[in-house]
């Protein structure tokens, strides 16, 4: 993943009522970056909706999960904004959960 990385879109289908009181996360594991040692990775949430999509917020991501809390209903995803190391970010596995 390079910087401006966006993930597939997931749409979160717990209606107006929350009822599922799951928490909408992202986990990273098996991180590296180019010849480096991994540290963290910047992410951002993004409802897609008409018009300008609304930031859920960021959270920093050390090759862990990183949560959201839970999001109301709609359809989502998320952005790598950055790293703290170098080019280009590989990680063995991704699971999103919401």
């Amino acid at each position: 993943m390079l910087p401006g990385f966006e993930s597939r879109r997931w749409n979160d289908t717990n209606a107006d009522t929350n009822a599922d009181s799951t928490s909408t996360s992202v986990a990273f594991s098996g991180c590296s970056v180019e010849g480096r040692t991994f540290r963290a990775a910047t992410l951002i949430v993004w409802k897609d909706v008409f018009g300008p999509d609304e930031s859920k917020g960021t959270r920093t991501n050390y090759c862990n999960t990183t949560s959201w809390g839970d999001l109301a209903a709609g359809s989502y995803y998320f952005e790598v904004d950055g790293f703290t190391d170098c080019c280009y970010l590989k990680v063995d596995a991704l699971t999103t959960r919401y």
